[in-house]
């Protein structure tokens, strides 16, 4: 009954881990991700609402990671998708937050950032005052703190794709695992229906096997008869 235990114990400690999402980037300590292509293809329904971007600080408030943006096929007004205004009309800066357009950006290590598309690119900081991240979370589950939310407009016929270049510059190291995310948000309710995680801080999260986990459903299995028959005897 000991040994049986302290396997269990063990299982749990295995369970214990959380299952990263692989659409995810990891990032190592005060590194970046390179530009990357987001892409989301509507569903049958299609979609009516806004689109927005958040970059966000995890356990501090300064450090400040960036989120750089380039080349929406979709938002910004119609007329200024890939920033190409050198100014964020058609977008919506949400409370104290930081985001300017540039024709480059410093990433760390000192690799810099051409725009993807024309000259000019969208930079957010997540700076102080910022706005209130807390109810974003990061592939590892842990809330944001302050941070910069870009928001636009965003209509998709059914099957539709939505695509914009991104990289994000990890200017912390961790555990302040900060992050950046992609959501879609209804026009009405202001309800968010979809978020898709970019880039954070740090080591992605060991998945479980699935052997792992048939494994420890048997022990509790064996464990929960093994009680019954004590309880018996």
């Amino acid at each position: 009954m000991k040994k049986l235990s302290i396997i269990l114990t063990l299982v749990l400690l295995l369970l214990g881990f959380s299952v990263g999402a692989s659409a995810w980037i990891y990032v190592p300590d005060r590194g970046d991700s390179g530009w990357c292509t987001y892409t989301y293809t509507a569903g049958p329904a299609g979609f009516s609402g806004i689109a927005g971007f958040v970059v966000s600080n995890v356990m501090d408030n300064f450090a400040y990671s960036e989120l750089l943006l380039d080349n929406l096929s979709q938002g910004g007004g119609g007329d200024n998708r890939g920033f190409e205004g050198g100014n964020l009309s058609g977008f919506e800066l949400l409370g104290d937050g930081y985001a300017d357009v540039v024709t480059w950006a410093m990433a760390a290590l000192g690799t810099i950032y051409n725009p993807t598309q024309g000259l000019f690119l969208s930079d957010q900081l997540g700076l102080l005052p910022g706005v209130d991240t807390s109810s974003f979370h990061n592939a590892c589950g842990q809330p944001g703190t302050i941070g910069t939310i870009l928001e636009t407009g965003l209509t998709l016929a059914p099957g539709e794709i939505f695509s914009f270049d991104w990289a994000f510059l990890g200017n912390d190291q961790s555990p302040w695992n900060d992050f950046a995310l992609f959501y879609l948000k209804e026009q009405v309710q202001g309800t968010i229906v979809f978020i898709g995680g970019l880039a954070q801080i740090g080591v992605a999260p060991i998945p479980i096997p699935s052997s792992v986990l048939l494994v420890g459903t048997g022990l509790l299995g064996v464990l929960g008869l093994a009680r019954r028959a004590n309880r018996k005897d």
